[in-house]
């Protein structure tokens, strides 16, 4: 029986189980995933690159945004600074012409046949609170005294230099601008007497006024628009008598308690 092999068969010892068998080892190769094609490589190497100029297109579009948003603020600065530390010109408003004055009396038509002229003088200035006359007649186009066969209303009004002008109506203090023969009914002249206004033009715009006569009830009459009529605080004469002051030195009689003689 074999010693080395329980189920060699051999009795007589004529076996080779006390023979070392050889050993090979194996050589074991790793397994590596398949290469992928060309196509699937360029591929991918595309959408890199179109994902890298994408985010690029979108960098470069905030960059110019913010550079804008710089530029604009650099510029609201300097022209703040600009206002505070020089005098910036600005431009005068538009002021009222005599002709718009026209236009808002009469609208479109501009062919009149007759007109009013003006036969006494425009005190320049007038004084607030102290009366003057205005004398007014009726002309045709070749400048003859017209007598119009319907008597006419003619009326004194007053309108600011601003834009749009205002028909004043009333002072700052909410009374009545004018007094005295504002409105004449006539057919060739009109005498307006003791004309009384309320108000300085010193508290309007250019400190002055529209003196305009305007006929109410006829179109055919042009108005009489005047320019820079200028009222102004009223001007003591020194004809007018002044009130006696009392002294210490002239005290009543009537609380003198001395007796009479």
């Amino acid at each position: 029986m074999c010693k080395f092999n329980v189920m060699c068969q051999a009795k007589d010892g004529a076996c080779n189980c006390c023979e070392s068998t050889p050993f090979t080892p194996q050589v074991v190769r790793p397994i590596l995933p398949s290469a992928p094609s060309d196509t699937t490589l360029l591929y991918h190497l595309y959408a890199l690159v179109t994902q890298q100029n994408e985010v690029i297109r979108t960098l470069a579009e905030q960059t110019t945004t913010a550079l804008k948003k710089v530029e604009n603020l650099t510029k609201g600065l300097e022209s703040a600074s600009l206002t505070e530390n020089s005098s910036i010109v600005v431009p005068r408003e538009e002021v009222t012409t005599s002709e718009h004055i026209l236009m808002i009396l009469c609208g479109t038509k501009t062919n009149h046949p007759y007109s009013l002229r003006l036969l006494s003088e425009i005190p320049q200035p007038a004084y607030k609170e102290r009366a003057f006359s205005l004398m007014i007649e009726i002309v045709d186009k070749n400048g003859e005294k017209a007598n119009i066969p319907i008597p006419v209303n003619l009326k004194i009004m007053l309108f600011t230099t601003e834009s749009p002008p205002k028909n004043m109506k009333v002072n700052t203090s909410g009374d009545k601008i004018m007094r005295g023969t504002v409105e004449v009914e006539t057919n060739g002249v009109a005498l307006f007497r003791k004309i009384v206004i309320k108000e300085v033009t010193s508290h309007f715009r250019n400190g002055c006024f529209f003196l305009a006569v305007v006929p109410k009830n006829c179109n055919d009459i042009k108005p009489l628009i005047i320019e820079n009529f200028v009222i102004k605080a009223r001007k003591i004469l020194s004809n007018e008598p002044t009130k006696k002051m009392k002294t210490d030195e002239s005290p009543d009689p009537s609380l003198d308690p001395s007796p009479t003689i």
